[in-house]
């Protein structure tokens, strides 16, 4: 546990610790590379323990087995579809919590661009939550939110990282705030980057490739413009186009090299078939392979419903998606069974980063990834249409783990 350890691998930036704590002794701040860790006040601090016993990796789901029911799932809404990541699944929960009058609460874009939990309560604001963010979240002040929002009898969907899901609901609980009107869903997830990170990649485009007399309007890191696997990057501006820049200079690809991930993505707990959340949603890459007796073109989701209470909500949307169940062996994922990997030169990449103001230099240096992250790029999309993506995932496991 960190505040035992002060170990980085051994925090995930939930923010439950300071949340918890009745006296504000701990304040979640940013280290040098950008990712927020607790500090205490110890002249405030009254000892009481509260902090570990919330944080959510004082616990352990990775290595425990589950069984949840498994489904490939894709909206009949073939517009939603299009403006989501893979099926548009996320819009059919969210469409149902707001026709209940509910409340919405997942990962969205300010103003500036910065990444962070927001409370929806209506289809435009929530619209804003669709599509992948490769970044992690501030989910720090939606805390109190979610138990005002409980505490008056709304029904409320939570979206975010398994980590993060964990955090606010032994939050919820610790407060012995009632939780029947709550709904979960994570992610299957391989880490966060950093914020500073992304914000520094904000910069450097605004400053090197964006006109003075312009701006960025829309950001979105799953574009389907060419195809749902491509993950393709795509930035409006108000009056230029930089779409030859991001083709060569992508932060997508500075989230898949795994140099700007979090340090406690590499030591999960919850990579698993036993989930935090009522429901976890994923791409479900190997749909070509699974036999599916619906178009995938635009996409297709991965769903598992892991609770009775996500049992009953999957059953309140189901007549509106094509759906085929898939057993666990279809629907295997990695990062349901192992974390990733920390490159060799993760620590390398973080001296250089913040050695350096041309942080430009740096992250095109680092984002064409290790020589495994590559090979893996290269080979995946081969894996998953002759049926070996499975096998492979689990030899890779095997041999990376003898070797760690």
């Amino acid at each position: 546990m960190f505040f035992d350890s002060h170990s980085k691998k051994d925090c995930c930036g939930c923010s439950a610790c300071s949340n918890i704590c009745s006296v504000s002794a701990i304040t979640m701040k940013e280290d040098s590379c950008g990712f927020l860790y607790p500090h205490i006040n110890n002249d405030l601090c009254v000892h009481c323990g509260r902090c570990r016993k919330v944080c959510p990796l004082s616990i352990t789901f990775t290595g425990q087995e589950g069984n949840p029911s498994i489904y490939a799932v894709r909206n009949q809404d073939t517009a939603a579809v299009r403006k989501s990541s893979s099926g548009g699944v996320f819009t059919l929960l969210a469409k149902w919590i707001l026709s209940q009058g509910g409340v919405v609460y997942g990962v969205g874009f300010d103003d500036a661009f910065s990444v962070k939990h927001m409370r929806g309560q209506t289809v435009s604001k929530v619209q804003k939550f669709r599509t992948s963010k490769y970044v992690e979240s501030d989910i720090s002040e939606v805390y109190q939110h979610i138990g005002e929002d409980l505490k008056t009898g709304l029904t409320v969907l939570l979206t975010g990282t398994p980590c993060q899901i964990s955090g606010v609901t032994r939050y919820l609980n610790f407060r012995r705030i009632p939780v029947a009107s709550l709904y979960t869903c994570d992610n299957i997830c391989h880490g966060v980057p950093s914020r500073k990170v992304w914000e520094d990649y904000l910069k450097i485009l605004k400053s090197n490739y964006i006109g003075t007399d312009d701006e960025i309007t829309m950001i979105n890191m799953r574009s389907k413009k060419v195809s749902w696997k491509e993950k393709q990057m795509d930035i409006s501006l108000r009056k230029g186009n930089i779409d030859s820049v991001i083709k060569d200079f992508s932060f997508n690809r500075i989230f898949a090299s795994l140099y700007a991930t979090r340090p406690s993505c590499f030591n999960c707990h919850f990579n698993s078939y036993l989930r935090p959340s009522d429901i976890t949603l994923g791409d479900f890459w190997t749909g070509e392979t699974a036999g599916l007796k619906f178009d995938i073109s635009q996409g297709v989701s991965e769903i598992l419903v892991n609770t009775p209470k996500g049992k009953q909500l999957f059953n309140l949307i189901k007549d509106q998606a094509s759906i085929q169940p898939l057993t666990q062996k279809e629907g295997w994922q990695p990062h349901l069974e192992y974390s990733a990997r920390p490159p060799k030169k993760y620590r390398e990449f973080w001296k250089d980063y913040k050695s350096t103001s041309d942080k430009e230099l740096v992250l095109r240096k680092y984002m064409k990834g290790s020589l495994l992250t590559r090979m893996i790029r290269i080979l995946s999309p081969v894996l998953r249409k002759t049926g070996l993506y499975n096998l492979a995932g689990k030899m890779y496991n095997i041999v990376l783990g003898k070797k760690g």
